[in-house]
């Protein structure tokens, strides 16, 4: 041990020792990292992540070596053979590249072993290679001693370190770069104390060039660069794996969330399926019995009269109202629900027309106005003067859900509907003034199966399709849908639709046939 400390003090440039010890304690924590990596990766991603494990591992190794050669002092001159030289650094590449291969694809404590006696043995054989590309002009002796024990470091640490790359604990990376810095220097520098120089006819305080030290500058930054190139791949392909990870963790999250959302919206759509349909056969089945309970009622012999009729007549009539009404809410629903079905299938088509916004406005009034009153809300509707060329039915539906929802949910007292001009094209806006929504809502509102109340606390119907398929709709036109809310002070969603204009008037904008704007009240 003092002879290896002494050969490493008196016989070696100490600025270039450093500079070795340096280069390879980074390549270490380099290769590490590379190697780590590829063990948690796939099986046909993995050997090539092996690969440049190993590919740097002998290209740092070689290099220290290297370094640490130029770094030795002897009393002689020295030069070097090109070609084993070479040949030492194809050894070190491709023994590491044999013993990573085997411990990494195997896994098991055998592979790990073999492995690392394969790797141990490789840069030793890389380090004597080396030894004899480096010719001295003096009597070279060597300590066979301290030649095995090199070795037999080399071979332990090796193998040490990739029992420890196997290992699962977060300080693995930090102990496998440790055992296999502490095998480099330790082959090298044990090795080193086995060979021994005696100058022929030189002074004793004889030197070598001053270039030797430049070389192994060039050959460190060389060297920190082509570690540096392994150390950005990992970094740039770990990045790219993490965002793949979240992206799918994302995915996953918003499938959970979609899954969730149908299980609400199948039991929000089993109750809307079940309350009109339960009408409908309640109904009915007063509408099957009607005459039977009517004669039932009847004393013996009493014959039936106009009175009779006519009070038959108005209970069926006022049934069939009931029935009426059930199975229009019956056939909203089951629109909807198709409405959405073809737009996911991208089956939706529009037939455009040209048509006065004003008039569709006083159609939609006409139909909210029994709600209206039942809110005790006032609707108003204002337009420009415009003719334009739209889905009719289709910005009829917008228009629909929107105000539905603003008179249903909103609990507002007043609701503002208007239709404008918008540079080539035109926009619905729908304003109230009830309790507004809360902005984290805002996007949630738009998704499909998604709604602010849960199926177990709704006070309205309806299945919750409706601003989504608005949303699409208005994006089927070319345009979007935009939503304006304060909590407490309203709501406002603006629907674009752009490049539908096909007529400009001499007036800029009319309001409804009172000139002021036509105000509905809802009490009647």
């Amino acid at each position: 041990m003092l002879t290896v400390l002494h050969s490493m003090h008196s016989e070696h440039d100490f600025a270039l020792v450093l500079l070795a010890a340096l280069l390879c304690t980074f390549g270490s924590w380099v290769v590490s990292s590379l190697y780590r990596h590829a063990m948690i990766r796939p099986k046909a991603q993995a050997v090539i992540w092996y690969f440049v494990a190993a590919a740097t591992a002998g290209i740092a190794i070689w290099c220290t070596h290297f370094i640490a050669i130029l770094a030795y002092q002897p009393n002689a001159p020295v030069h070097f053979n090109l070609q084993l030289t070479f040949a030492s650094l194809l050894i070190a590449i491709f023994g590491c590249t044999i013993g990573i291969l085997i411990s990494g694809m195997f896994k098991t404590n055998v592979a790990t072993a073999i492995g690392g006696i394969i790797f141990g043995l490789s840069v030793s054989a890389m380090h004597y290679t080396g030894m004899v590309a480096y010719r001295v002009d003096g009597i070279v002796t060597w300590d066979k001693t301290y030649l095995v024990a090199s070795v037999i470091l080399s071979v332990i640490l090796a193998t040490l370190a990739l029992f420890f790359g196997r290992n699962q604990s977060k300080r693995s990376t930090l102990w496998m770069t440790f055992a296999l810095s502490l095998g480099i220097i330790a082959l090298h520098f044990t090795g080193m104390a086995a060979f021994k120089v005696t100058a022929v006819e030189l002074a004793l305080d004889y030197a070598n060039p001053d270039e030797y030290k430049l070389i192994a500058f060039v050959i460190a930054g060389t060297a920190t660069l082509i570690v540096l190139g392994g150390l950005f791949t990992y970094f740039i392909e770990n990045r790219t794996r993490m965002e793949s990870i979240e992206e799918l963790r994302k995915a996953r999250d918003e499938a959970e969330s979609a899954s969730r959302a149908k299980s609400e919206f199948m039991s929000v759509l089993s109750h809307e399926l079940r309350t009109p349909l339960t009408i409908i056969i309640g109904y009915a089945g007063f509408l099957s019995v009607l005459k039977d309970k009517t004669t039932a009622r009847l004393k013996p012999d009493e014959p039936i009269t106009e009175q009779h009729f006519h009070s038959v007549g108005d209970q069926a009539q006022q049934y069939g109202e009931r029935v009426k009404v059930a199975g229009k809410h019956l056939l909203t629903i089951i629109n909807e629900i198709l409405d959405y079905t073809s737009i996911e299938l991208n089956d939706i088509k529009l037939a455009k027309t040209a048509f006065d916004p004003r008039e569709l406005l006083d159609e939609v009034e006409d139909e909210f106005k029994g709600l209206a009153g039942e809110k005790q809300a006032v609707l108003e509707t204002e337009c420009d003067e415009m003719t334009v060329m739209a889905d009719r039915s289709r910005c009829q539906q917008i228009l629909i859900n929107l105000i539905g929802n603003a008179l249903k949910f909103s609990q507002a007292s007043k609701i503002s509907v208007r239709a404008k001009r918008e540079g080539t094209g035109f926009l619905f806006e729908v304003e109230d003034n009830g309790c507004g929504i809360p902005k984290k809502d805002l996007d949630l509102i738009f998704q499909a199966f998604t709604q602010l109340e849960s199926s177990d606390n709704r006070k309205e119907g309806g299945t919750g399709l409706g601003l989504s398929i608005s949303k699409k709709l208005s994006t089927a036109h070319g345009g979007d849908i935009r939503v304006e809310s304060t909590l407490g002070s309203g709501t406002k969603f603006s629907v674009t639709i752009p490049d539908s204009l096909v007529k400009e008037d001499a007036n800029k904008s009319s309001v409804t046939a009172d000139g002021a704007g036509k105000q509905i009240a809802a009490a009647a």
